[in-house]
């Protein structure tokens, strides 16, 4: 087959379609190529966002002052993430389940913090990627406890109904994983909801709002967490002394910490580090102190499956 002309209009003056050596100009061009194709990926990496957008629900802060939980934020953005890790941060805080929805929706957050209930909820329609839970105690998460005053004669939930219950909320009341439990312990002993078999049901954040009443006989029944009842307990050892547990649930996570739809992979694994790196500097203990946690632990779906099964049906 005779050889393949090559077009006239590309065929410059003096050269052919035969092979030939590298000549001066062809060694410059290949060089140039090489150059760019070393430089792109430079260029695209430059080009990659360098600005963590967190959000959080405001209305989940357990037991502390919003000012303080935004300033701990702002002092680990800014003298960690920023000065140290050379990454920027956009902090934003949200009133409730759908605002925080809505911004997910328009790709304008790369991870969150959200109460588990939110998550499971949020994560049937959305693909957050769950990487971090809070540790308390060695344990995923926190166990509840239902106490009455020792000497009471109460043994059973069923024996409070018609009277007035108290209860350690870290989230918003009925939406919280107390009060769902509480509706479970109900339902499995045949008994109505909390709201007809209680004469009242109160929410507190603070624990000693919730315990102290109980122990000087001014409720007869409050729901606390592990972790408070022990620390009220260290001030005072009589309140333990006092106080007898009728029911404790399985540890249950407070909240869960995601990757948003969003996220750009290249970062994802950046900021994934960053949360489950709270301990490792002092900003982020100061924030872990803050919210009465030990750590944060990389996610395991068992971890969550308690608080899974008081959520769905």
């Amino acid at each position: 087959m005779a050889p393949v002309r090559c077009p006239e209009p590309f065929v410059p003056p003096g050269l052919s379609c035969r092979p030939a050596r590298p000549g001066r100009k062809l060694l410059l061009l290949l060089s140039l190529l090489l150059l760019l194709g070393a430089v792109a990926p430079m260029m695209s990496e430059a080009a990659a966002p360098t600005e963590l957008r967190l959000g959080y629900v405001e209305y989940f802060l357990p037991g502390v002052d919003r000012k303080d939980v935004a300033l701990a934020v702002q002092l680990w953005a800014h003298r960690y993430v920023e000065t140290e890790r050379g990454l920027g941060v956009r902090l934003s805080a949200f009133g409730s389940r759908a605002e925080i929805r809505k911004a997910l929706l328009a790709g304008q957050l790369d991870v969150v913090h959200l109460p588990t209930v939110d998550y499971l909820l949020l994560s049937r329609e959305l693909d957050l990627k769950p990487f971090g839970v809070p540790v308390t105690d060695g344990e995923f998460g926190e166990r509840y406890v239902l106490l009455v005053p020792k000497g009471s004669g109460i043994t059973r939930i069923g024996q409070l109904r018609g009277k007035r219950l108290l209860v350690q909320a870290m989230s918003l009341g009925q939406e919280s994983l107390p009060a769902r439990w509480l509706e479970r312990l109900l339902r499995d002993q045949g008994l109505p909801p909390a709201a007809r078999h209680f004469t009242s049901v109160n929410y507190e954040v603070q624990p000693s709002r919730v315990l102290l009443p109980v122990f000087f006989g001014q409720a007869p029944a409050c729901i606390v967490t592990e972790r408070s009842l022990r620390t009220m307990a260290e001030l005072n050892p009589q309140i333990e002394a006092q106080m007898e547990r009728i029911a404790v649930s399985q540890p249950l996570i407070d909240f869960v910490m995601c990757l948003a739809p969003s996220v750009n992979p290249s970062l994802a694994p950046r900021y994934a580090e960053l949360g489950l790196g709270l301990s490792d500097n002092p900003w982020g203990r100061q924030m872990l102190l803050l919210l009465q946690l030990d750590g944060i632990a990389p996610f395991r779906p068992e971890a969550i499956e308690p608080a899974r099964r008081l959520v769905e049906p």
